[in-house]
């Protein structure tokens, strides 16, 4: 019992550290953000690689982190983001699906493939969280909170109500009361910073139900890659909390559907 509240202590205060840190450097943001960010985003990659190699592929570990930083640090540039974005992008995919073919390093097709996924996957959500600073710390802070909120109330929510499982093949502990809690309170964290932000609130609301959706579904997709990996967690990122990936796996898919959703409406 002790230990099991040990184990409790040290993960909240973790968690409100590490939150904090992060909040602190997105309020400053700036080089310090694109930094923080581009860190990040290497140890997703890290953690992926990891994860990969356990289900038995190889993929190009240091070709998809250089890519990544190259985008990353440009991603502040609206004008670069917005031309060369997909030619990067295009580019990228080619080489790498190349490389087997052209060259005797002992890889398939498919650790291209693998490696393409990581990129997708990490290299991108952070890119577009750094051009969405560039455009208002509040688009950051609106992603960030409903996306916490969304977990935090789920879990829960699911924990103390939850009766019909969501997706017990993928999931066993996430219910559909749990979803249902999570969207509930997201709306209303919605609510109340669409007042101070001048945001629209039914506009804010659509979102707050779409990124809650969105982000369990990230959470799952998670989830399938560390079934597949037979682990329980992503790494050891923060004590009490796994891996970086167990952190940010519902943002990781929350951030590109913010980013359509601003641009759209």
């Amino acid at each position: 019992m002790e230990n099991i509240q040990k184990s409790i202590i040290i993960r909240i205060l973790s968690g409100i550290v590490g939150a904090l840190l992060f909040l602190l450097i997105v309020f400053i943001g700036g080089i310090f953000f694109k930094i923080l960010i581009i860190f990040l985003a290497i140890l997703g990659l890290i953690e992926y690689f990891n994860l990969m190699k356990k289900i038995g592929f190889m993929p190009f570990r240091f070709l998809t982190i250089l890519a990544s930083v190259i985008l990353i640090s440009f991603s502040s540039n609206v004008k670069f983001f917005e031309i060369t974005f997909i030619t990067f992008l295009s580019l990228f995919i080619i080489f790498v699906l190349s490389i087997p073919f052209y060259y005797n390093s002992g890889r398939r097709i498919e650790d291209g493939a693998i490696s393409i996924y990581g990129f997708l996957y990490l290299s991108i959500p952070s890119a577009l969280f750094v051009n969405l600073r560039e455009v208002s710390v509040y688009h950051v802070l609106y992603v960030i909170l409903i996306t916490w909120t969304n977990d935090i109330f789920a879990f829960f929510v699911g924990k103390f109500f939850g009766k019909n499982k969501l997706a017990p093949s993928i999931s066993p502990n996430k219910t559909i009361e749990g979803l249902l809690g999570g969207i509930i309170f997201s709306v209303i964290l919605s609510i109340i910073f669409s007042i101070f932000s001048n945001f629209s609130i039914l506009k804010y609301i659509i979102f707050s139900i779409i990124l809650s959706i969105c982000g369990t579904i990230g959470d799952l997709v998670e989830s399938v890659i560390k079934r597949e990996a037979k682990v329980k967690d992503s790494g050891y990122f923060l004590p009490g909390h796994g891996g970086f990936l167990d952190r940010v796996d519902s943002l990781i898919i929350n951030i590109p559907i913010y980013f359509i959703l601003i641009h759209l409406w």
